[in-house]
């Protein structure tokens, strides 16, 4: 089941509550009770460590980009070498 995030209109406290996707939250705020409670949208960027990625994928391209050019020049230098 997915976490879902809510805040208590009441308390102003966020809470985390499971349920599947298909239902609405019935329960109360897990501090004051209160059944005044509205889902708000999470932030993932806490969830996801960006420090644990060593190079970007675009980076990653570039520098197979650059590596297949390198590779070319190489090739054409030793066909022209063919030919002399």
């Amino acid at each position: 089941m997915p976490i879902y995030q809510y805040l208590c209109l009441d308390c102003k406290r966020s809470f985390n509550a499971f349920h599947s996707m298909d239902k609405e939250y019935e329960g109360t705020c897990g501090f004051c009770e209160s059944e005044n409670v509205e889902k708000v949208i999470s932030d993932i960027s806490g969830i996801v460590n960006e420090d644990r990625f060593e190079t970007k994928a675009g980076d990653l391209v570039k520098s197979h980009i650059e590596e297949a050019k390198q590779d070319v020049r190489k090739q054409k230098k030793e066909m022209k070498r063919g030919f002399e």
